[in-house]
This record gives C-alpha cells, structure tokens and sequence, in this order.
C-alpha cells in the first residue's frame, strides 16, 4: 500500500523532522535534487554516459532550490547548463539562496528571455512544485513555449509536480500548466494525492518517487493522509477530453459457434492492453455464444468469405 499526502501534510512532515533536529532544510535540498539527477539517469541510461545540455527553470521558492542543486550536480557531471530564475534572487527562502549562491559560483542565472541557442536535451521544471495556489504568471509560459518552439528540447522533467497542477487535486490552475505534460515527474518521501487525480494522471508522466530520508509518515496521525492499495505500475496518458475511438480499434476474427475460445480471449486481451474499441467479426451463429461470454466487446456478424 502507498499513502498519499497532500501539500501541507508533506509541509508538516519535513517541519517536524527539521525542528526535531533529524535533519536540516539544507540536507532535505541535497537530497532532492540528488533524487532528481538520480531519477533522470535511471529513466534515461544513455544522459550518463555523455555531456549534454540542460535547462533549469528555477521557481521564487523551495522548487527552486532543488533546482538549483540540480543544475550544479549536473554541471559536476560534465553538462553545460543554463538556469533561468523567475523572480528575486533576493526574496528567495533560506536554504534555495544558499544553493543559488552555490550555483552563481559556477555558472550564470538568466532572466526570463526568449532566447536562441543550442538544442537542448534536457528541460527541467522546478518552478512551482507542490506549494502553487495560482494561476501560472504568463512570463513563464511563454518562456517554456519558446524554448520547446526553438531550441528542440529532448526530454521534460519535473520536480515534485508539474507547474500548474494543484498537488491536491491534481486539477490545472487556471488556464493551463507550464506544458502539456511531463515525460518524467520526480517527486519526494510518498506521492501525492494530485498526482492520482484529475490533469495529475494524464500529466505526470512516469512518476518516479525517491526516499530523502524522512521517517515519519501520517499513519498514526489524526490528519492521515490517503492509502493507496494498488498503485499503478505504469500509466497511460489518455485525455478526459477524448473519446474511446481515440485510442485504437482492435478488430479480431473468431470460428463458428464452438470455436471461439482463441477469439474471446484476444478480445479481453486487446481491452486490457488499452484498445479503446474491441469488435468481433465472427459467423452470425457465433454472436449468441460470444454475445453470452463477452462484455464491452462488439460484436459484428461475417459471413464466410467476406472477411
């Protein structure tokens, strides 16, 4: 079983282990954008191998920082980087400016700008995570969307959740997210809730969850958070706003009546797998027998011949 946090339990729990003297806010940082760069090079064996090009889109706020650690353990690896900030290097919390001041003594911290440059294999999003109440600014879509538009961005990461998606209820803010989806969303100590409901399923991708050496949980807590029985293994990323005809039209043929075995277990095979239309062509005297074994299955009669 799998529990579910929202955003503020996942507050709380980090605050305790942090006032309980566990762990330090810093560490935490660490160990996330460790996670991240950890994640990435599992998801993707070939990115360790070689140099690349990363992008890092920094956030005003916690994100951010884990950001932050990401581009400089990615710069240590032998990338080139480039990490745009949204918002005051000034205003930034803590434990994210010590980690930006880390970083400035590598490389540089860019403003919101369209600009050209060379293709870039990775993009990473840590812009928002799971504290976003708001509306996406308009600045940092635009910047996303250029860069996607101009630079041929291989391969989408984001930390924690997607920037625009309600950690809560996995619902887009507003007009939109960020982007469309994310290939890969590395999140921390449990998944949560956002990621199981609404925008969250289809948008985040594969869901890596990485330990950061929390304990505690809220399994004995009055405010507990939601278990998850079953977890999915692996998603697909279907639209809500789409309809069963989108996803594929799997036709088999099946025998006579008597023969139809090989057939019917296709069919529920093909369902299982994600064809959104199952049919079954077989002799009009098999559709009682299939008709009788088969649910959301259609059924269509062929005569001999006319297959």
């Amino acid at each position: 079983m799998t529990e579910l946090l929202t955003a503020a339990q996942m507050r709380a729990i980090e605050a305790a282990a942090i006032a309980s003297g566990e762990v330090t806010g810093l560490e935490l940082m660490e160990r996330a954008g460790r996670g991240v760069v950890e994640a990435i090079f599992e998801e993707w064996p070939g990115l360790r191998a070689t140099s690349h090009r990363a992008v890092v889109l920094c956030g005003p706020g916690g994100n951010g920082g884990d950001g932050f650690v990401v581009a400089r353990l990615l710069k240590e690896w032998g990338w080139e980087v480039e990490v745009f900030l949204y918002g005051d290097p000034e205003r930034l919390p803590p434990d994210a400016r010590v980690n930006y001041e880390r970083w400035v003594g590598m490389g540089e911290v860019c403003p919101l700008t369209m600009r050209s440059g060379a293709d870039v294999t990775l993009f990473i999003d840590a812009l928002f995570g799971t504290g976003l109440t708001r509306e996406l600014p308009i600045t940092t879509i635009e910047f996303a969307d250029h860069l996607f538009e101009t630079r041929g961005v291989t391969f989408f990461v984001s930390i924690d959740i997607l920037s625009g998606l309600c950690a809560d209820s996995g619902r887009v803010i507003g007009e939109r997210a960020l982007l469309p989806y994310a290939e890969l969303t590395v999140s921390f100590h449990t998944p949560k809730v956002g990621h199981y409901l609404a925008a969250g399923v289809r948008d985040s991708g594969e869901l890596e969850v990485t330990s950061i050496g929390l304990k505690a949980g809220l399994r004995d807590h009055p405010d507990r958070g939601v278990i998850l029985a079953n977890p999915p293994k692996s998603r697909l990323r279907k639209s809500s706003a789409k309809h069963k005809y989108s996803h594929g039209h799997a036709l088999i043929l099946s025998g006579p009546s008597g023969r139809g075995g090989a057939a019917r277990l296709s069919a529920r095979g093909a369902l299982r797998f994600g064809a959104g239309v199952v049919t079954v062509g077989c002799p009009l005297d098999a559709i009682p027998e299939n008709a009788a074994r088969l649910d959301a299955v259609m059924l269509r009669g062929v005569a001999d011949g006319a297959a």
